[in-house]
């Protein structure tokens, strides 16, 4: 895995020589779009290679792999365990249609006649940094990396900065990382503490701790759980992935998040087994993330806050699947915990792919119609026919349908729960059963979510005029990559489920596990789902044949005994999930705005609704307000003469120095 480290210093390239590159007089680099080329070529070029070597790690490789010496480095700085390998193939994987894409919506900001040269910078520095996050294994690397990580993505989220809710959203995802960053000080210096090293793969715990394994486990889940986005720490995520750059956001969903999901895996194999009531806790807090994260996503309008929340969604699920290997764990279960881990590491993956495939074509909607609300789209099937089709390829998988990925991994978690049920006996079946009903409620509301904005987006009339709906290239061959990856792991699912299965018995789960994964009947399913595709295929060609024979009837659709209907009068997305969002308007703080018409002949009407998230509504926002209130009454923090801020800090690392020095 030398190699790895190469690919890096390529992808460093451009942020470290584009300084010079004025000086050097290299005139036709200067020009915006030839950096531009320049620097995504690079990058494009060391992360193909990066990703075949991971690749070939992973499949053929001798796991685990220690620590590899670089540059005459320590070989304990850096690990290529099956765990890292794997979240470093997702990285990779997503980086290399993402960039293909970058290319063409930098070319946008460069036509607006904006500079790009710091969006080509940071985003070379945070796809180096969430890479190296994933390999580290010292701690104080880790957290090195971990903060270029975090400061990287919010400069790069902060790129348009002038408007409002750029500033807003970019604040939450500061300090919400602060947050994190404290808690993983804490969590690593404890650590360090029982094994008197910074190495992650020297920190071990024996059962005899104590209740300290107990309180990492917790600091551990809330910090990683924070960055993951499991619900109640996901307020920050709807605030600040809107509000990126759609390359950011797309990485931050995509990718990022996931990091989140790395560090509690990682706890997972330092600590020892956790007390069956922590898988509990866990299953618990990702059945509710689950739930009223596509809840709160059927409520939205704006169409990337609507993709955030799905985010929220889909960590729960995996969330679900974690809580499942750490009930198995409890009772020592290879089965349940190769089911259960399993599930969730193919839905991580699962999941950037998807999730980035739509977050990609939110942008292009918007770049195209200048607008993120969804009551304002509609029409584009007549304009892209082939995108609104990988739009659907997205949306479908997402919502966890055959024959498409999304399904291969929840369907691995509903044999965890039946696993579970049957091994476990006592009251097990019936809380499987629970279990079971709420991830189908929770794809039961995904379908509705994903009926919605692909019917308001796409059919009927467009609510907003414009001449041409542009979809380049480059976008073409990102999404389709996407898109592809949905349908060949869907109906091809062997070498996936494959990886996933050597990951999980090479250093994750102690036990003999290569039989569990493969005892599902994908043979079997992948025969139904070709056999299901053959027939939709069939069907649209005879369709085909039958107008190119007899012609198609064409005519104006029903009106309601109205005639000249205009745009507006198209069903809404607020109509459509209102029902649905009535139910637990509560909790979703569900505001409606209706404006009847009252003459016998109807009058100019209006109907829109909101959805305000109760963490950051009704918690957040009065605990700043106090804040706000209470910092206002301290007079020092009234003036403007700097001396006092500066003594304020002195102050600040004088205690902190003498508490390291006391507890040392």
């Amino acid at each position: 895995m030398q190699f790895f480290f190469y690919t890096l210093l390529i992808q460093l390239a451009f942020p470290v020589f584009i300084p010079f590159i004025k000086n050097l007089k290299i005139r036709h680099l200067t020009e915006e779009k030839n950096l531009s080329a320049v620097a995504h070529a690079l990058i494009l070029l060391s992360l193909i290679p990066g990703f075949a070597s991971t690749f070939a790690a992973l499949v053929w490789g001798n796991l685990p792999q220690q620590g590899i010496s670089f540059f005459g480095l320590p070989e304990e700085l850096f690990r290529f365990d099956s765990l890292a390998l794997y979240f470093l193939g997702v990285i990779q994987l997503i980086a290399i249609p993402l960039t293909i894409y970058s290319y063409s919506y930098v070319n946008h900001y460069i036509e607006e006649g904006r500079p790009v040269k710091s969006f080509l910078i940071i985003y070379s520095l945070v796809l180096v940094s969430t890479q190296l996050v994933v390999i580290a294994n010292n701690a104080i690397i880790f957290l090195v990396c971990w903060e270029m990580m975090s400061i990287t993505s919010y400069l790069g989220m902060v790129f348009e900065r002038e408007k409002e809710e750029v500033q807003k959203g970019s604040f939450y995802y500061l300090v919400v990382s602060h947050v994190i960053g404290f808690l993983l000080y804490i969590f690593f210096f404890l650590l360090h503490n029982q094994s008197n090293s910074w190495l992650i793969s020297d920190f071990r715990l024996t059962p005899d701790s104590g209740s300290l394994f107990i309180f990492l486990y917790a600091i551990s889940f809330v910090a990683f759980g924070m960055k993951a986005g499991f619900m109640p720490f996901h307020f920050w995520l709807p605030r600040a992935h809107p509000v990126a750059p759609t390359v950011f956001s797309t990485f931050l969903s995509g990718v990022i998040i996931k990091t989140g999901i790395y560090g509690i895996l990682r706890t997972f194999q330092i600590l020892p087994a956790p007390p069956e009531w922590i898988g509990w806790c866990i299953l618990i807090v990702a059945m509710f993330s689950a739930v009223f994260g596509v809840w709160y996503a059927l409520a939205q309008h704006d169409i990337k806050k609507l993709l955030a929340y799905h985010s929220v969604e889909n960590i729960g699920i995996i969330g679900i699947g974690i809580g499942l290997g750490f009930i198995g764990s409890a009772y020592n279960s290879i089965p349940i915990q190769i089911l259960g881990f399993g599930g969730a590491l193919l839905h991580t993956l699962n999941h950037a792919i998807f999730k980035s495939l739509l977050f990609m074509g939110s942008g292009i909607l918007y770049q195209n119609l200048g607008t993120r609300n969804i009551e304002l789209m509609g029409g584009v099937v007549n304009k892209a026919k082939y995108f609104v089709l990988l739009f659907l390829i997205g949306s479908v998988a997402i919502s966890g349908i055959p024959p498409f990925n999304g399904f291969i991994s929840e369907f691995i978690i509903y044999n965890g729960f039946f696993k579970t049920a049957k091994e476990l006996q006592s009251y097990y079946p019936l809380l499987m059963l629970i279990s079971m009903v709420v991830l189908a409620l929770v794809g039961g509301l995904a379908v509705a979510c994903f009926t919605k904005i692909n019917s308001i987006m796409f059919l009927g009339t467009a609510r907003k005029e414009t001449k041409t709906f542009h979809v380049s290239v480059y976008d073409y061959t990102a999404l389709t990559i996407l898109a592809g990856l949905c349908i060949v792991i869907g109906f091809y699912p062997f070498p996936f489920i494959g990886i996933v299965n050597r990951v999980l018995s090479t250093g994750f789960v102690s036990g003999n596990s290569s039989a569990e994964l493969f005892s599902l009947n994908w043979l079997m399913i992948s025969f139904v789902f070709v056999s299901i595709m053959a027939g939709v295929i069939t069907t649209w060609f005879w369709k085909k044949a039958l107008m190119k024979k007899y012609g198609a009837r064409i005519s104006d659709p029903w009106g309601c005994g109205y005639d000249r209907l205009d745009a507006r009068m198209q069903y809404t997305a607020s109509s459509f999930a209102d029902e649905l969002n009535e139910v637990s308007k509560s909790v979703l703080v569900y505001r409606k705005k209706i404006e009847r018409p009252l003459d016998i002949f109807p009058s100019k009407g209006s109907f829109s609704s909101h959805s305000y998230d109760l963490v950051d509504y009704k918690i957040l926002q009065r605990i700043y307000g106090y804040m706000v209130s209470l910092f206002a009454r301290i007079e020092i923090l009234s003036h403007t003469d700097i001396r006092y801020y500066i003594a304020l800090i002195l102050v600040t690392i004088t205690f902190y120095s003498l508490l390291a020095f006391l507890w040392i």
